[in-house]
């Protein structure tokens, strides 16, 4: 598998502390045209059987869960549940991509699922909940 970025794609770097931290083991990139988040999986984020962390996949959903959300409702929101299912190992060198879907947006909670894909092949299901906040300014990326 090629190590290149794919077009459409431009780096995105975190504002929140503890992903500006996590984005020091590889960078994160967003797609130009819609609100996908992606990385390229590396060395660094695998666990000791060779493949991509649990944590670093339930935290990439959630990150892209809340990036997402405040790009497409203008809300800010925190985690109020997640659940994570994991369908398939996720191995280094794969592109892995956030597509985030918000099921229901009420005035308090708002409903949303997050599939991370590798080629098009779901990794990851993630569905949450989210708290919407009072904020002079949306915001939310983990």
């Amino acid at each position: 598998m090629t190590q290149s970025i794919p077009d459409g794609f431009e780096p995105w770097r975190p504002s929140s502390p503890f992903m500006t931290h996590l984005a020091d083991l590889g960078a994160f990139y967003r797609r130009t045209d819609s609100n996908i988040l992606a990385m390229r999986v590396a060395e660094p984020h695998t666990n000791m059987h060779n493949i991509a962390h649990g944590g670093l996949l339930a935290t990439l959903a959630d990150t892209a869960l809340g990036y997402c959300i405040v790009q497409q409702a203008q809300v800010s929101v925190v985690t109020v549940q997640m659940s994570v299912e994991y369908l398939n190992a996720v191995k280094p060198g794969d592109w892995l991509e956030a597509h985030v879907t918000i099921d229901k947006q009420g005035r308090r909670l708002l409903y949303a699922t997050c599939l991370l894909q590798v080629e098009g092949k779901v990794m990851l299901k993630a569905n949450a909940v989210f708290a919407v906040r009072a904020s002079a300014r949306p915001a939310s990326d983990g």
